[in-house]
C-alpha cells in the first residue's frame, strides 16, 4: 500500500516557518506498534482498553483548511479505536533527543522526543491540547491543558508523557483509567516520526541506550576504559564511512577517495586518540628515529613526550624500529671490535664472517675495548651517494681526495675517547661540516704511541690496497685514491713516531732544530 512521504504535504517557508498546503484524503499505510506489558513505568505504551496484545495501527491522513489533521484507528480484539490528532506546531528533533521507554527485556519500541511540539486532540469527551518542550539536554517538560466551561486548566510533569496524562485523568476524576502518554501524544506516529527528521537532516536521533552499561566514569580498569574507547572507535568509523559515501566522496568505481586516519578528544585533561588506519609508518618512524638521535633524546624523554602528544608513536615502536635499522645498517657496514690491551693482527681482522656487535657498552670493566668500521666498506656505500643527483661531487674518471684524521676528547673525569675519522676533499667547503666526517675507529684509552701503533695495524693493509689499487664502484667505475693526513701537533708527532716536542726539536717534517731554522741550505 501506498506510504506518502513528507514531500506530499510539507512546505517549509524560509520566513514564516512551516505551512501545510497539499490538501487530500483518503491515503492510507499500516504499520504494527507494540504495546508495553507494565503499565507503572515511565511511558506505558498501553491501549484504550489496557490489554497486552500488538495492536494494528491505521494511520489516515487528511488536511482541513491547510492543518494538518491525521486520524488513527486501533484495532484491538475486533475493536476499533479512533483518535484525531491536529498539530498545531511540529518541530524538529534536538541534536541528542530523550527516548520514550527505558530499555527492558520485552522489547517495548523506544520513540524520540520532539521539541517544541502542540496537538490537539479529543479525550474523555475533552478537546485538550498536549505541549512538550526541553527544559534541559535530559528533561523534558510535558503539559496537558484542557477547559471546563470558560475555565482553562492545565497540568505538566517533567517526569513521562504517561506522567502527565494520567495526572490529567486524575484532575477529571478518572482515577480508575490508565492511558499510554507515548499513544496520546502521537508519538508513535512513524510518518510523523520521518517528517521530523526529513525537517532538518542533520539533526541525528540516538539509539537506544543500555541502561545496564555503566559510564564511562565509574570504569577504572585502564582495560576496560581501552575495551569501550575502542567500541566507541568502531561505531564512529563506521558512521563515517557512511558519511563518506552518502556525500559521494568516492570515484567513478564508488570508491573512497579520502580516508580517516583517527580522532582525537579531551577526557579530564587527558588527551584520547583512537586510530582508525595508520599512515605510512615506516617513513614516519624513520623520521622520529633520526630525530631522537639528532637531538639525543633518550628513551624515557620520548615516553614523556609521546605521553603529552598522543599522535607521536608508543616508545616501544621506536626502540624496535631503531633496531630494525640497526641490523640493516651492521649487515651492509659490519661493526667490528678490538681490545686495545692486546696485539692486533691484520689477518685477525679481514675475517668478515666474525661476531658483530651493535653497542659497546661502556663500563669500568670494558675500559680499553675499540670498535672500527673497514673503510672498503664505508666507501661502497659513500660513493653511489657522492655520484648522484643533478650536482654529482664526483664523475667517473676522477680522484678520490681523502683526508685521514683523528683527536682525543675527554668524557667524563676518567675516561677518554680517541677516534679516527675521514672525509672527502672533494666535497671543497662542504668537508668543513660535522655531518661529512664519518668514523672509521673509536676506543677508549689514551692518545698514546703504542695504544696508535696496535690501532694502525688494523688499518695497514686496507689503506696500502686502497692506495695502490683504488677501488671498484657497483657500476664497474675504478676510483683511484690519494690520501691526505691531519691532526692536531700533539696526534700528528705521535703518528709520525717522534719523541715529545720541546723547544729545540718541534717541526714535525723535519730534524733541524732551533739554531738551524735559519739554514735555508
Amino acid at each position: 500500500m501506498y506510504k506518502p512521504i513528507a514531500e506530499d504535504f510539507l512546505h517549509r517557508n524560509r520566513d514564516l516557518g512551516i505551512r501545510w498546503e497539499s490538501v487530500f484524503s483518503g491515503i492510507v499505510c499500516e504499520i504494527k506498534s507494540g504495546i508495553n506489558k507494565e503499565n507503572n513505568r515511565d511511558e506505558s505504551a498501553e491501549g484504550p482498553n489496557i490489554d497486552n496484545q500488538v495492536l494494528e495501527v491505521v494511520f489516515l491522513y487528511m488536511t482541513i483548511q491547510k492543518n494538518p489533521r491525521i486520524e488513527t484507528q486501533y484495532k484491538s480484539k475486533g475493536q476499533t479505536y479512533i483518535s484525531y490528532y491536529n498539530i498545531t506546531a511540529l518541530e524538529t528533533y534536538p541534536i541528542t533527543p530523550k527516548l520514550t521507554q527505558k530499555p527492558n527485556c520485552n522489547n517495548v519500541p523506544q520513540y524520540p522526543i520532539p521539541d517544541n511540539y502542540i496537538v490537539e486532540t479529543e479525550i474523555a469527551e475533552r478537546g485538550v491540547k498536549y505541549e512538550m518542550k526541553y527544559v534541559s539536554n535530559s528533561k523534558v517538560n510535558y503539559t496537558v491543558a484542557w477547559k471546563e466551561g470558560r475555565a482553562e486548566w492545565s497540568v505538566n510533569s517533567t517526569k513521562s508523557a504517561s506522567a502527565v496524562v494520567n495526572l490529567f485523568l486524575k484532575k477529571i476524576n478518572w482515577k480508575n483509567f490508565k492511558l499510554s502518554g507515548p499513544r496520546i501524544f502521537g508519538f508513535d506516529i512513524e510518518p510523523l516520526h520521518n517528517i521530523c527528521i526529513q525537517m532538518n537532516p542533520n539533526s541525528m536521533i540516538t539509539t537506544k541506550v543500555n541502561k545496564q552499561i555503566r559510564p564511562f566514569e565509574d570504569i577504572t580498569s585502564r582495560s576496560q576504559q581501552h575495551k569501550r574507547l575502542k567500541s566507541f572507535g568502531k561505531d564512529v568509523k563506521k558512521t563515517v564511512d557512511e558519511l563518506i559515501v552518502k556525500h559521494k566522496l568516492t570515484d567513478s568505481s564508488e570508491q573512497s577517495i579520502i580516508c580517516s586516519h583517527y580522532i582525537e578528544f579531551e577526557y579530564k585533561e587527558n588527551q584520547i586518540q583512537i586510530k582508525f588506519k595508520n599512515l605510512d609508518s615506516k617513513i614516519r618512524l624513520d623520521a622520529i628515529v633520526r630525530v631522537c638521535d639528532e637531538a639525543l633524546l633518550g628513551h624515557n624523554g620520548y615516553r614523556h613526550l609521546a605521553a603529552v602528544v598522543p599522535s607521536l608513536f608508543r616508545e616501544y615502536l621506536v626502540v624496535d624500529h631503531r633496531n630494525e635499522i640497526n641490523k640493516l645498517i651492521n649487515a651492509q657496514i659490519p661493526v667490528k671490535i678490538f681490545n686495545i690491551d692486546q696485539d692486533v693482527n691484520q689477518s685477525n681482522t679481514n675475517n668478515y664472517n666474525s661476531e658483530i656487535i651493535n653497542d659497546i657498552l661502556v663500563d669500568n670493566n670494558e675500559i680499553g675495548n675499540g670498535a672500527f668500521h673497514f673503510l672498503v666498506t664505508l666507501l661502497k656505500i659513500l660513493i653511489p651517494i657522492w655520484k648522484k643527483g643533478e650536482n654529482p661531487v664526483i664523475i667517473p674518471g676522477d680522484i678520490l681526495y681523502i683526508k685521514l684524521g683523528g683527536d682525543r676528547r675527554n668524557v667524563g673525569r676518567k675516561q677518554n675517547h680517541v677516534m679516527i675519522t675521514f672525509c672527502l676533499l672533494n666535497e671543497v667547503e662542504e668537508v668543513l661540516k660535522p655531518d661529512k666526517q664519518y668514523s672509521i675507529c673509536l676506543y677508549i684509552g689514551k692518545e698514546t704511541y703504542e695504544i696508535l701503533d696496535r690501532v694502525g695495524k688494523i688499518f695497514a693493509l686496507q689503506l696500502m690496497d686502497l692506495k695502490q689499487n683504488g677501488i671498484i664502484d657497483e657500476d664497474g667505475n675504478h676510483w683511484p685514491i690519494e690520501f691526505f693526513f691531519s691532526g692536531d701537533w700533539k696526534f700528528l708527532y705521535i703518528i709520525i713516531g717522534l719523541n715529545a716536542p720541546n723547544s729545540n726539536y718541534f717541526c714535525l717534517y723535519c730534524e733541524c732544530d732551533i739554531k738551524s731554522r735559519h739554514n735555508m741550505n
